[in-house]
């Protein structure tokens, strides 16, 4: 018994020696706060609910560029791999034909000053998105149904080199993605920015702290039609009982004969026992 226990607690060491390396330290929140606006040079920030927040770009152009919201809220390392997800809903009816916006997330070196970044850019598109990134000019995906996606950006460090992908997904499957861009030997170290580098949709675009939870997906159940109704069981009539029960039916009979071979073989075993007495 003792070894037994002694086992057991061996395996629930080794469990809850094993249970930090599940908890990998979560990506990174975009709340509503954590979106800066500088007082509306870099648009503007609206709550929807607690899990939505509306993002504006400026009301004048800045080269070019309709100027949102940032966020330097990112602590993750490029040594231990970089990977952010900005959850954005893509709505057909809320953006007009040709408004855009620009989603680019940067790298930092180790004075925290800007290093490369990786530019996405999406645009209406007659009835779908259109998405490109210009470090991959083979690259672009149209975006055709309503929903909301997974804009992850990874960037890892290998063998010297510092590599940013991107990548498209609806809840858990990846749909499209960049291949990793080599950006060469750089000073990068960790991740700068996420922003909203410039929005034309006067809607905005709303952008979602948390994924929702995937719809579940029904089975549907094909009709069963009714089956046709088994043929009726009659009870016996008062003829066929009384036929059960007279011994002149063959049934009965066939029990009645039985019945009195039996009782003539004991009559038999009888006689024979009484006559050995005599």
């Amino acid at each position: 018994m003792r070894s037994a226990k002694k086992v057991l607690g061996m395996a629930m060491v080794s469990l809850f020696a094993f249970v930090p390396f599940l908890n990998v330290s979560a990506q990174t929140e975009w709340t509503l706060k954590d979106w800066e606006t500088e007082n509306g040079d870099y648009g503007s920030v609206t709550a929807v609910d607690d899990n939505i927040t509306n993002i504006k770009g400026s009301d004048t152009a800045t080269e070019g560029m309709f100027l949102g919201p940032y966020s330097m809220k990112s602590e993750a390392k490029l040594a231990d791999g970089i990977t952010e997800d900005v959850y954005i809903e893509l709505n057909k009816d809320s953006m007009a034909n040709g408004e855009l916006f620009g989603l680019t997330m940067s790298l930092n070196d180790a004075s925290d000053s800007y290093v490369t970044e990786l530019l996405v850019d999406t645009q209406k598109v007659n009835d779908g998105y259109l998405v490109t990134v210009g470090l991959d000019p083979d690259f672009s995906y149209t975006i055709s149904e309503d929903g909301v996606y997974t804009y992850r950006y990874t960037a890892t460090l290998e063998d010297g080199k510092t590599y940013l992908q991107f990548s498209i997904l609806k809840w858990d499957e990846v749909i499209a993605s960049t291949t990793k861009i080599d950006m060469g030997e750089t000073t990068a170290v960790s991740a700068g920015y996420m922003w909203f580098c410039s929005i034309t949709a006067a809607n905005g675009i709303n952008v979602y702290t948390t994924l929702p939870e995937k719809p579940s997906e029904e089975i549907p159940v094909e009709p069963v039609e009714p089956t046709e109704p088994s043929e009726e069981v009659t009870t016996p009539d008062s003829e066929n009982t009384v036929e059960e029960q007279n011994p002149e039916t063959s049934d009965s009979i066939i029990l009645t004969v039985g019945m009195l071979v039996t009782s003539l073989t004991l009559v038999g075993f009888g006689i024979k026992a009484l006559k050995k007495r005599a």
